[in-house]
């Protein structure tokens, strides 16, 4: 695996009903997720049309270290704490290395511009 740095892009959708109980458990896997090795932005948006709707943008130093975080304890304690049953659909994911995709990513970050950014 190469040493890049890698962007992901995650599109989750609450359960009507489930959206503050998703929201609150994915707000503390984000502060969790920022101290860990490797990461290099990890942002949570809403979007404005539906509060259902909420898409993660990660940066990883590498591939390597995005796939410690996806076996780590902050990923294991979010799947542990039930958060499964929120969804409303499986999540939507894409995966670019920042070389192959910087025109991308900052088109990308003009249209997250608009969301609401949770920190």
């Amino acid at each position: 695996m190469p040493n890049t740095p890698l962007t992901i892009i995650a599109i989750t959708t609450a359960k009507p009903g489930k959206e503050a109980a998703l929201g609150a458990a994915q707000e503390k896997l984000v502060a969790e997720t920022l101290a860990e090795d490797g990461c290099l932005r990890y942002e949570l948006h809403e979007s404005p049309d539906d509060g259902r709707v909420r898409i993660f943008v990660e940066t990883w130093a590498s591939e390597v270290q995005w796939r410690a975080h996806m076996q780590g304890a902050a990923i294991q304690r979010f799947q542990a704490s039930g958060v499964g049953e929120f969804f409303a659909e499986e999540a939507s994911a894409a995966k670019r290395t920042t070389e192959e995709d910087a025109g991308s990513v900052r088109t990308l970050n003009a249209a997250l511009s608009t969301l609401r950014v949770w920190a």
